[in-house]
């Protein structure tokens, strides 16, 4: 992935988002038609406009795509043309190995002059970066890298206009980091200068560099993508609030739900589910949430007495409930671990409450239980003998996607998905799956209840497939609601180069 020298979104992106620029208070509808009308360069090419740009690198892209040697190389990801095309934007970003990094080098690259012998230091130094910057916080993932600490690396060993290449890229942050090297805020200049004069170093030469950016997963370099390539911040957030408008329309019901006083409507939050045990000494029912939590401190007690006969319980010596269902992809009967419905919080108006769901609500529940689950939720096997943590899912009754999803979650996130995914215009499309794809685990099973915690937002386990024995159905406003407001602030305070 690459962003071109004579690439002129950069400078829109710089307009849009600076709140200075007269575009900023026009229309999605004329920003997008503006940007369409700009010429633009590529590679060493000039283009009428930025979709006669893509036009051409795609269809270079496509015909790539039927050589086969090109899809013997490893890691090709497993997809269908039409899917990575779909995804792509080209030359920048490519969803499968990117078939112009030579052209880009040849195009940003100089040739090795033995006369100017390339000599650096060894750069060692320690390292200290929060993890808390907007910008890095604005999509998870598990080996990140906060950009602020590799900005002293790149300065140190390149110099400006130099190609860096992280072959390994993760979520991207040596791409952001490259082009911080130009558009860093001035107190982390001068920061950085200061240390450095202390240090006896020689000032950094300040100024943006060309980044290649690869990985094996598609996923990361999706992210890494979005996170590099520029997009008009005010179209994206007008974009998705549309899709969050739409979603509503379209299944609010799902999520309306009636105050005690039983007349006043109101707007449910999250569900909090318990998984649902029996007492080995009496096999008396035993709701998990009701039982082991101490209301006073809203934490779980380890030890608790069976509401049937006080025997003294622990969750380890409970036993587990199972309970026989019709799964939605195949149609055949599926057992799995026991769940029910405990609590409901909500919001009427800006006061937030909380309640045991009434009859209303599980008529609800019934109610989307009963529709089709969604083609676009995906249904693959887990491979649960070469899995790490397989032994977690399988013997609670999960061995394939779909069924980590509760039948409301799996129809929210497919409603808010396919609009995303059918958004016409390219760029703004993927940030748009960007943006949804992140509520993907909060949606699932994974995500944890708990009860002291500020939000019950990415509530799961790191790493690990865990199933809770207390979870959070968040609605998709909770999640991304905010999600969107953080997106929008965290790439509006950032520049690039121009």
């Amino acid at each position: 992935m690459a962003r071109s020298k004579g690439d002129h979104r950069t400078g829109q992106l710089v307009r849009s988002i600076s709140g200075q620029d007269e575009m900023f208070e026009k229309s999605y509808e004329e920003v997008l038609e503006t940007r369409r009308s700009q010429p633009v360069e590529c590679l060493g090419r000039s283009f009428e406009n930025d979709k006669k740009r893509r036009e051409f690198f795609l269809e270079k892209l496509r015909r790539k795509l039927k050589d086969p040697e090109f899809r013997k190389i490893e890691g090709f990801p497993i997809g269908a043309d039409e899917d990575i095309l779909a995804l792509s934007d080209p030359p920048y970003y490519t969803a499968c190995p990117n078939p112009f990094l030579a052209e880009f080098v040849k195009c940003h690259g100089r040739p090795y002059d033995p006369e100017q012998a390339y000599h650096r230091e060894p750069f060692a130094v320690d390292v200290s970066e929060g993890k808390t910057d907007t910008l890095y916080k604005a999509h998870g993932y598990h080996t990140k890298v906060p950009h602020r600490a590799i900005v002293p690396s790149i300065l140190h060993y390149t110099k400006p206009g130099d190609i860096v290449l992280d072959g390994f890229c993760g979520s991207g942050m040596t791409g952001v980091a490259a082009q911080w090297c130009g558009t860093a805020p001035t107190a982390f200049r001068r920061e950085l200068e200061q240390r450095w004069f202390k240090e006896g170093r020689a000032a950094p030469e300040w100024g943006a560099r060309h980044a290649v950016l690869g990985d094996l997963s598609p996923a990361a370099t999706f992210i890494a993508a979005n996170y590099n390539i520029p997009f008009d911040v005010h179209a994206f957030a007008k974009a998705a609030r549309k899709l969050l408008d739409e979603v509503e329309e379209e299944i609010g019901w799902m999520y309306e739900t009636f105050h005690t006083d039983g007349k006043t409507r109101g707007r449910i939050n999250y569900t909090v589910w318990s998984e649902v045990f029996s007492c080995p000494e009496c096999v008396g029912q035993v709701v998990f949430l009701h039982e082991a939590l101490d209301k006073n401190t809203q934490k779980t007690r380890s030890v608790f007495p069976c509401p049937h006969c006080s025997a003294e319980l622990t969750k380890g010596n409970l036993e587990r409930s199972f309970e026989t269902l019709v799964d939605a992809a195949s149609g055949e009967a599926w057992k799995r671990i026991r769940f029910q419905a405990v609590l409901v919080d909500y919001s009427v108006g800006k006061t937030r409450f909380q309640k045991e769901p009434d009859s209303n609500d599980l008529s609800t529940l019934d109610r989307i239980d009963n529709l089709k689950l969604p083609s676009s939720i995906p249904t693959n096997a887990f491979p649960i003998d070469e899995m790490y943590h397989g032994s977690r899912l399988a013997p609670k009754g999960f061995r394939q996607v779909h069924q980590m999803f509760l039948p409301r979650a799996a129809q929210s996130l497919a409603a808010m998905w396919r609009r995303a995914d059918g958004w016409e215009d390219q760029r703004l499309r993927n940030m748009l799956l960007f943006f949804v794809e992140q509520a993907v685990w909060t949606m699932s099973l994974l995500n944890r209840f708990r009860p002291t915690g500020y939000s019950q937002v990415n509530q799961f386990l790191s790493g690990v497939f865990y199933l809770p024995s207390q979870h959070a159905e968040v609605s998709l406003a909770y999640v991304l609601s905010g999600k969107l407001e953080r997106l929008v602030s965290a790439f509006s305070s950032r520049t690039l180069p121009k």
